[in-house]
């Protein structure tokens, strides 16, 4: 502990606000395991009457002690080889001073009060003392700042000069008897005494020349025979030494964990390999573990792995001598102390230094860089070969291209399971939509140059010469005779976004724990002194929250690596969302917290709600990007532009000191000319950057830049919670996670999936895989701005079979870890029989008229989902006119096509598919639903809904006569987001609701297959479509269709894949004879005639 005695005056309450502001600060440093080692980790504040006690976790001694002062005297460090352990003292220091500096923290007290240490022999010094520290955007700084300081000075370029005075009196240079230091060490110390001003004197320069003094004072050791002791430290503990074990031992039973290591240690056949001056690699059957020696005799495991198939490691030698594990460094120096000489000497082992074959990086850190490789890989094969030909009479503004056959790019082609080119080529023009979507290039290069390419838009195509050719609209004159590469046009937008989540993952090479956390949370156990960090309190008496949200709030509030809750349809995660985050700034004021989620309109939907639960006056809420891409600015300009306006017009007091601020500000709001918005635009940035900083809650999407700005900034957020995590991949997952100490991840795996995350988990065979990484390095190297890492990464993993096979299992995985944690964990709940404590569903939904519940339940939430007594309770929102059903559900049953004459129901529109006898029957529904209007309440909803944007388009078309433009109503009802929009794409309607949802399936045919299903052979997607539903359902399909579709793909029953169907019509059946409170039969089913006609 470190004690300061209270004086019983006001500077008592300034201490403890100086101390707790610090702390704070130095806990979102802390996230990191490397800071853990080198910076003194802080348990907790405690007081009595007398004094204030800031409690440490084992940090030693200060090096301040009359020990250390009595053996400097004693000339301890007067030979070069006895100062080694004591630059490498300065390297850990050092690097804790970078750590806080790249987050924005000041130290402001470096002192030999504030290092500390538990010998003088170990490179084992860590940064204390941050109780002191200033965040660079503090502008509070009273005279109350310096109590803790030895100088009013506060400072990056300060930290590094205190630095150097504490170097200079522990070498005891001002002493009788200083060292003669050599030239480099000299020159070490003249440079931290007095930093350069006028050069780059950041953290990594000042460990970049540290090192080098290390380099030249480094000596190897001597070679002798005995026991070995060993402690792991508490990152390993946490994270790596339970993955050993495959999650078949808790993470939380550390006990067990140990013991299973040390039975490991004590195997037969344990090797070790010199891998640097301090560091070894110890080898067992099963795993490797990365020692550091702490002292002779003392060696610390700092990481752990299991071992790979390839992992052997030339020039290991056998350890004869038992390994004692001790679980911890107090434990293991009393075991050397108590050995006497049969404590053996863990340095007389190591030999000069070799290096061993295995990488350091854990594999999942090399799955989440192919993800994003591999969607950059994969364009490849959207460029085609094409010959630009003349036909007679062309038409100067059309360009007529032949596909040109290329044996050796088709059998590439073939390989990755894909069609040859030219018939790959047709069949993508088939459906083209007649946009600007094509252009031509000279090279099939991933990345085009800045020369000036033709946009191409498809027209048509003919025979030409006996040739199939397509004709495309031109902006550019293109000589006949060429051979070029017909492909997509470029989207800028995609690859910054791709370039963006790469550099996240680049920054969270180091970070093992999130890495491994994203994979299995369960390996990885939390850091205790997070769990204490902005902590929520109890869930609120008032809130009215059902079991199943107390047990996930409860989970949250004790903490995992990342919690992950399963939120199916109205189960009301945003309202556990926000009653979460008002807990937290209820409890810590000063909190900052990220919401993170893959679109915008979620996002939105989260700041409106935020906005009802936090008080205005006291909580700034920022959301980065803007509401809708017609919008010129974003969300976050607009508060800039709020906050200068605010301040634009203080009293005559305030203006008479801030004529100058004024004026810049007044040119920020109203520039008049192009040099005054250059001076607007600097202004509104740093503006922007203060919002951020300032904010309590920032709303983000997870692809934003602003995300990659914070990280390479250091900012550090005390939680993360992303919405609709299941939408996302790791790649997208990792920049957020980042940011956050304590992490939660919300979203529902039974709905939409990432985008295109079944098409790329074709990617991941073996061979596909080798086919992609065989010229991979060359493709990419075309690409500019790619992090250097992404090379290596792509190298190690063609060079090691082993490592790749690992690799692709695991991006399998990545491709959606939302749905992988959330199975794993139903696995392990069952096979235990205990209640997962990572992944929580919530149960209890209060949209959905419990007989639409009871399908969507029954149909993919195997019974759990069940609904509220709120919305048992509910009144009536529409009600029907003309004998039309009260039932919740309504089903529109079309005949099949197999049984009518008609030639089909089905129209192909470019890429989609429309069926205008179901939007006939749809509207004739439509005009018999009335809205059921009470005073004081919101006008009743309606939206129509369908898979297909042609269906969506047509029905738009259709219902465009009926719209009372003048109160943006449909039939009475109005629209989901008020904005008198009706009809939407399923996709683009999930996390909507309405009271009313008019739905049409399209599909309607006699193909063979899924391909006959189309849109409904996917759960996630129909379950969207279902659950949007407040109080009705009105769905139009064929049901005849649909179980002929079924039967033929599955006539056995035995294929889970397309059982869902099976049960929702079995569904519909049961509830057309179960009876509801007010409505009657749960579900009605109206026959409809080949022309749209409802039965009477």
């Amino acid at each position: 502990m470190r004690l300061f005695k209270k004086t019983g005056t006001a500077l008592d309450d300034d201490l403890r606000a100086i101390v707790a502001r610090g702390l704070r600060r130095i806990r979102r440093v802390l996230s990191s395991r490397r800071a853990r080692d080198v910076l003194v980790e802080v348990l907790e504040v405690a007081e009595d009457q007398h004094e204030l006690a800031i409690v440490m976790v084992d940090p030693g001694s200060p090096v301040s002690g009359a020990s250390q002062r009595r053996r400097a005297k004693e000339g301890r460090y007067l030979t070069s080889a006895s100062r080694g352990a004591f630059w490498r003292n300065m390297v850990r220091v050092a690097e804790a001073l970078a750590l806080c500096h790249d987050a924005g923290i000041v130290h402001g007290g470096v002192s030999m009060h504030s290092i500390f240490s538990h010998r003088d022999d170990s490179a084992d010094y860590r940064l204390g003392g941050v109780e002191a520290c200033v965040h660079i955007s503090d502008g509070d700084l009273g005279d109350s700042g310096h109590l803790l300081r030895a100088s009013a000075t506060i400072s990056f370029r300060q930290d590094w000069i205190d630095l150097a005075a504490v170097a200079g009196a522990l070498l005891g240079l001002e002493g009788d008897n200083p060292p003669a230091l050599l030239s480099v060490e000299r020159r070490m110390l003249e440079r931290l005494a007095t930093p350069p001003q006028f050069q780059l004197f950041d953290g990594a320069v000042v460990l970049d020349e540290l090192r080098n003094v290390v380099i030249e004072l480094d000596r190897v050791g001597s070679s002798s025979d005995g026991e070995l002791v060993l402690y792991p430290s508490r990152g390993v503990v946490q994270s790596d030494l339970p993955a050993l074990s495959s999650g078949t031992i808790p993470a939380a039973d550390g006990a067990a964990i140990m013991q299973f290591v040390a039975d490991d240690l004590l195997s037969a056949g344990v090797r070790l390999v010199p891998a640097g001056q301090d560091t070894a690699r110890l080898m067992t059957d099963l795993a490797i573990y990365n020692i550091r020696l702490m002292s002779d005799s003392v060696g610390m495991i700092e990481g752990a792995h299991q071992r790979r198939p390839n992992e052997w490691m030339h020039g290991a030698v056998e350890i004869v001598h038992r390994i004692h594990l001790s679980r911890n460094r107090t434990g293991a120096e009393e075991r050397v102390q108590n050995l006497g000489p049969g404590a053996k000497r863990w340095r007389d082992l190591l030999e000069p230094v070799r290096s061993a074959d295995a990488t350091a990086d854990v594999p999942i850190w090399f799955a989440l860089i192919l993800l994003e490789a591999f969607t950059l890989l994969r364009e490849q094969f959207r460029l085609y070969p094409v010959d630009v030909i003349a036909p007679a009479n062309a038409e100067a503004s059309v360009v007529w291209l032949a596909p040109h056959d290329d044996a050796e790019r088709d059998a590439q082609r073939e390989t990755m399971g894909l069609r040859p080119a030219a018939e790959a080529l047709r069949r993508e023009l088939k459906d083209d939509d007649g946009k600007a979507n094509w252009t031509l290039s000279q090279s099939a290069r991933l990345a085009m140059g800045r020369e000036r390419v033709p946009e191409l838009s498809y027209e048509g195509s003919g025979l030409i010469k006996g040739k199939t050719a397509f004709a495309f609209g031109t902006n550019l004159s293109i000589q006949a005779g060429q051979r070029l590469f017909l492909r997509p046009r470029k989207d800028t937008g995609a690859e910054r976004a791709i370039r963006r989540r790469l550099q996240n993952i680049v920054a969270a090479r180091s970070n093992v724990e999130l890495l491994r956390a994203l994979d299995d949370p369960a390996q990885v156990a939390m850091d205790e002194v997070l769990r204490d960090i902005a902590a929520p309190g109890p869930p609120p008496a008032d809130a009215d929250m059902e079991t199943s949200k107390i047990e996930a709030w409860g989970s949250i509030v004790d903490g995992r690596s990342i919690n992950v809750v399963v939120g199916p349809p109205g189960v009301g995660k945003t309202f556990l969302i926000s009653h979460l985050v008002k807990s937290i700034l209820h409890q810590t004021p000063d909190a900052r917290i990220l919401v993170s989620s893959q679109n915008h309109e979620t996002l939105v939907h989260m700041e409106d709600e935020l906005r009802k639960f936090l008080p205005a006056t006291s909580t700034i809420v920022v959301r980065v990007e803007r509401s809708r891409s017609s919008e010129k600015e974003s969300t976050l300009r607009r508060s800039s532009h709020s906050l200068l306006r605010s301040v634009s017009k203080p009293d005559p007091a305030s203006a008479a000191i801030m004529t100058n601020q004024l004026n810049q500000i007044i040119q920020a709001l109203k520039p008049v000319d192009s040099s005054e918005q250059s001076i607007a635009d600097r202004a509104l940035r740093d503006t922007d950057n203060l919002m951020l900083r300032s904010s309590d809650v920032t709303l983000a999407t997870t692809s934003s830049h602003i995300l990659e700005e914070m990280i390479a900034d250091g900012d550090q957020f005390d939680w993360v919670f992303i919405e609709e995590a299941a939408r996302a991949n790791g790649a997208e997952l990792i920049g957020a996670l980042l940011l956050g100490n304590r992490r939660v991840m919300i979203g529902d795996h039974n709905q939409l999936s990432p985008f295109d995350a079944a098409d790329r988990q074709k990617f991941y065979d073996a061979s596909r895989a080798g086919e992609l990484l065989r010229d991979a390095k060359e493709k990419l190297a075309a690409i500019s701005d790619l992090p250097s890492e992404v090379e290596f990464a792509l190298e190690t993993l063609k060079a090691d079979q082993f490592l790749l096979s690992d690799v692709l299992a695991i991006a399998s995985r990545l491709e959606e870890p939302f749905r992988s944690i959330a199975a794993r964990e139903e696995i392990r709940a069952g096979d235990t029989g205990r209640p997962s404590t990572i992944a929580n569903t919530l149960r209890e939904q209060s949209r959905m008229h419990p007989a639409i519940c009871e399908l969507v339940s029954n149909t993919f939430y195997k019974r759990l989902l069940v609904s509220s007594d709120r919305v048992k309770a509910r009144k009536p929102a529409v009600e029907c006119a003309d004998g039309f059903p009260a039932s919740p559900v309504v089903i529109l049953d079309m005949p099949s096509l197999s049984v009518v004459k008609r030639r089909a129901f089905e129209q192909t529109v470019k890429r989609s598919i429309r069926n205008e006898v179901e939007a006939t029957a749809l509207l004739a529904a439509m005009k018999k639903l009335r809205p059921v209007i009470r005073e004081g309440a919101p006008v009743p909803t309606l939206v129509v809904l369908s898979p297909y944007t042609a269906q969506v388009h047509h029905l738009e078309r259709l219902l465009k006569p009926e719209i009372d433009v003048s109160a943006g109503t449909l039939f009475g009802f109005a629209s989901p987001r008020g904005d008198a929009k009706f009809v939407y794409t399923s996709d683009s309607f999930q996390g909507g609701e309405a009271d009313v949802v008019v739905a049409s399936l399209v599909r309607n045919n006699v193909l063979v297959g899924t391909r006959a299903l189309g849109f409904i052979k996917n759960p996630q997607r129909l379950n969207v479509f279902l659950s949007r539903a407040k109080h009705k359902l009105v769905l139009a399909t064929s049901r005849q269709f649909i179980r002929n579709a079924v039967e033929g793909i599955d006539p056995d029953g035995v294929n889970d894949e397309l059982s869902f169907l099976r049960i929702m019509l079995d569904e519909i059946t049961r509830l057309s004879q179960a009876d509801f409170p007010s409505v009657g039969k749960g579900a009605c089913v109206i026959p409809v005639d080949e022309q749209g006609r409802l039965s009477q």
